[in-house]
């Protein structure tokens, strides 16, 4: 497509683009500076391997020998399994339900770099205060997994692995990044909304323009039948008298003496229209070869 075609159009329909664009405009800003926030909250575990007795330890203070060692994530050839369990279980969904009864966010991500004994727990929420709390509570909630896990076998507190905070969740970060999507969200809700308005704008033009152009013979054809169906006084009465066959009521019964000198007006019809006319006019009586005059019997036509 054409950008000037395009622009070209847009500014054809100025009066519908321009409260599109505008309408836009005061939503964007709206989303950028009062849209709610999101703060996000992170915090990193390591897991810390068991002091395990040493020989020498062990034969110094015997009683180290009485203590229960059956720690089963110990005999793991997988150092790092005891990490990938608590992951396990804080992504669990009786997690996310435990936050929501506590009152704290639910949305959060537990992950573990591959191979390492690390934790890395993140929060999200519309304030910094529950982000931070959602943080604090996944951690509570690792320490006591971690400590479960372990303990199943009654195992001594000597040969359990315990977690050591790395970076503490002091403060939450806007993430300027849900902004920028809500913004964008706009944009191209608006940028669609301009283009079907303009869309509807030509359609209904191209209506109209239909429309007057059909208007000249619709209405020439609506005169004509208005005209067959309902003609003006004057003209039906200039048609009817046209149409009129010509009738002598008055000349029923004529005989030769009327035709040969008519007396009446109303034979004055007859001698100005009738097939006799012409002769009429040359005289009422004619002459036999012998020269005289021959009479003319009355009869009845």
């Amino acid at each position: 497509m054409d950008p000037v075609v395009v622009i070209k159009t847009l500014w054809h329909h100025k009066l519908v683009v321009l409260p599109v664009l505008l309408l836009t405009a005061l939503a964007a800003v709206y989303v950028y500076s009062f849209a709610p926030r999101s703060y996000e909250a992170k915090t990193t575990y390591a897991i810390v391997n068991p002091k395990i007795p040493t020989a020498a330890e062990l034969e110094k203070n015997p009683a180290l020998g009485l203590l229960n060692s059956d720690n089963p994530y110990l005999r793991s050839a997988d150092s790092s399994l005891i990490a990938q369990v608590i992951g396990t279980r804080l992504n669990d969904d009786t997690t996310g339900d435990a936050l929501l009864r506590a009152g704290l966010s639910t949305d959060f991500t537990v992950e573990r770099p591959p191979a390492s004994f690390l934790i890395e727990i993140s929060a999200t929420s519309d304030s910094r205060e529950k982000a931070v709390a959602t943080v604090n509570a996944l951690g509570s909630r690792m320490e006591e997994d971690l400590h479960s896990i372990q303990s199943a076998n009654g195992a001594d507190e000597r040969f359990l692995y315990t977690s050591l905070m790395i970076a503490a969740p002091d403060n939450a970060t806007e993430q300027f990044s849900s902004r920028l999507r809500s913004l964008i969200v706009v944009l191209v809700a608006g940028v669609v909304l301009t283009f079907g308005a303009v869309s509807i704008a030509r359609g209904v033009e191209n209506s109209r323009a239909r429309a007057r152009a059909e208007a000249p013979t619709e209405e020439r054809q609506k005169k004509s039948r208005r005209r067959r169906a309902d003609p003006d006084p004057e003209e039906r009465a200039e048609h009817d008298e046209e149409s009129k066959p010509l009738t002598l009521t008055a000349l029923d019964k004529l005989t030769v003496q009327d035709v040969l000198e008519p007396t009446g007006s109303d034979d004055d019809a007859f001698l100005q229209n009738g097939p006799l006319h012409e002769a009429l006019r040359s005289g009422g009586r004619t002459t036999s070869p012998i020269g005289a005059a021959s009479p003319i019997k009355e009869t009845s036509v």
